[in-house]
């Protein structure tokens, strides 16, 4: 029997009882139509959450630091110190060994709050040395204007707030003079600080700008306290995109070797100065061959192996502080959802399967005689078996198809009445990423691995439904089944 002939003949007795496999197909359809709601709900408020947790940080961008302590058996224990990971380059070559992780990027920081004056305007800055040639690698899609560092030590790259958080200082104090000489008057009572309302100092631009950095140091001679200020020319090649991450707000890049430099600089007594040649190449050989960094970011190839990349980091003595680290738990919360919702409506298939074998049996009893002719005139015991499998699968396959489409029904609906209830907005996971034009995110949706599956799945469930009609029309002896009315 060929294929073609066979699935004409499984369609014909289809239609001949399509009251029967109508009211069959509506339980496989009552049940994957069950299924995939429910897991279009849980898979809907899963991602919620992880986009909800994006708001606190880019969860693909996790900072590392040694792990001085973990759990065991419901306590604190101390790593010993001789165990301690130590932040140097011997460090970031082992971090860029961890599979999933696309760059390392070392920093160091200023130890003391440096000021940038840009014209007229100025403002108090976070100086962050990194590595250039590792941070390229990711960075330079970070950039909102102009490039990246190049490595040249006075070029800076700013973040996003830098340039709304530096004031014009000399036009505050006319602005200041102003307000008192007409304190009597209303109109200049009234008159706001400059800048407030972000007009003047949301069109300042400071790229491609030359600049200075400020820096003060305390020394004391004789137990009297003296200050000394350095400054250092520098240009703005680059600035960021607009980032949620507070700490990070007025934060400017320069070389890390520009950092270690002016930390060395900052820290460094008057006596240290006049020290002799030798004496101080010794000390800063000392100090390379210690050098550590303040912390080292690593940047994930995509978010879904996030958690590996955070239990290799912890078996290799590192702790993680991100956001990420609550992906494992929001991933094992939902998957013990999905499996509970999951279970609950895979009940109505197995009564959508019951239906199935029912229907079979009555088909076999209603054809046995043509079964029996089937076989006279040549039919195998596959043949027989192959059209009732394929008789149930294709019943099953109808159901799940009008499943699919009653599930997408309802998330549609669940999807508008959530939207239009404010439902996320309250749950505060209507955006993901603190992006307020970003898509809103759905309270339930159906990926389409999830349809996939259930349209196989269904077809499944019919086959396997199917199995013991098969073999029970296939055992039936062809001149009894002839002689049958």
């Amino acid at each position: 029997m060929k294929v073609i002939d066979s699935f004409r003949i499984v369609w014909r007795n289809l239609w001949r009882m399509k009251l029967r496999t109508a009211l069959t197909s509506v339980g496989v359809m009552i049940g994957t139509a069950a299924i995939v709601a429910m897991m279009a709900l849980s898979l809907g408020l899963k991602e919620s959450a992880v986009k909800s947790l994006e708001n606190f940080g880019n969860l693909t961008e996790m900072d590392v630091e040694p792990l001085r302590w973990y759990e065991e058996n419901g306590e604190w224990i101390d790593v010993p110190e001789d165990k301690v990971k130590k932040l140097n380059m011997q460090a970031v070559q082992e971090l860029k060994k961890i599979p999933g992780i696309q760059a390392v990027m070392p920093i160091k920081e200023l130890r003391e709050q440096a000021k940038l004056k840009v014209g007229r305007r100025e403002g108090y800055v976070q100086l962050i040395g990194v590595d250039v040639n590792e941070s390229a690698a990711y960075r330079k899609d970070d950039i909102e204007k102009g490039s990246y560092l190049t490595g040249a030590p006075q070029e800076i790259v700013v973040a996003f707030d830098v340039s709304r958080e530096m004031r014009d200082v000399e036009k505050e104090k006319r602005e200041e003079r102003r307000r008192k000489a007409g304190a009597g008057r209303h109109e200049m009572s009234q008159m706001p600080p400059p800048d407030i309302g972000g007009g003047e100092a949301l069109a300042f631009n400071l790229v491609d700008r030359a600049g200075t950095l400020i820096l003060s140091r305390e020394y004391r001679i004789d137990d009297e306290p003296k200050y000394e200020k350095k400054e250092l020319r520098v240009k703005v090649v680059g600035q960021l995109k607009k980032s949620e991450e507070r700490n990070s707000s007025a934060a400017v890049y320069v070389p890390i070797n520009v950092v270690k430099e002016l930390n060395e600089w900052v820290t460094r007594s008057r006596g240290d100065e006049v020290e002799e040649g030798a004496s101080r190449r010794s000390r800063d050989k000392a100090k390379k061959d210690t050098f550590e960094f303040d912390r080292i970011t690593v940047k994930v190839e995509s978010r879904e192996k996030v958690e590996g990349v955070v239990k290799a980091l912890k078996e290799k003595g590192f702790e993680v502080w991100s956001p990420a680290r609550e992906l494992e738990t929001i991933n094992n919360f939902f998957f013990v959802i999905q499996m509970v919702l999951g279970g609950i409506a895979a009940i109505s298939l197995l009564v959508a399967t019951i239906g199935i074998v029912n229907t079979m049996i009555m088909s076999i009893l209603e054809r046995t005689k043509e079964i029996g002719i089937m076989k006279v005139i040549g039919a195998t015991v596959l043949n027989i078996r192959w059209l009732f499998l394929m008789e149930s699968g294709f019943i099953g396959l109808i159901g799940g198809l009008a499943g699919l489409g009653m599930a997408w029904g309802a998330v549609e609906l669940v999807n508008y009445f959530g939207a239009s209830g404010g439902l996320l907005d309250s749950l505060n996971m209507g955006y993901g990423g603190g992006n307020p034009e970003a898509e809103p995110t759905k309270l339930a949706v159906i990926p389409g691995w999830l349809a996939l599956f259930a349209i196989g799945f269904s077809f499944i469930i019919g086959v396997l439904a199917g199995i013991f009609p098969a073999i029970r029309a296939s055992r039936l002896s062809a001149l009894q089944a002839i002689r049958s009315e």
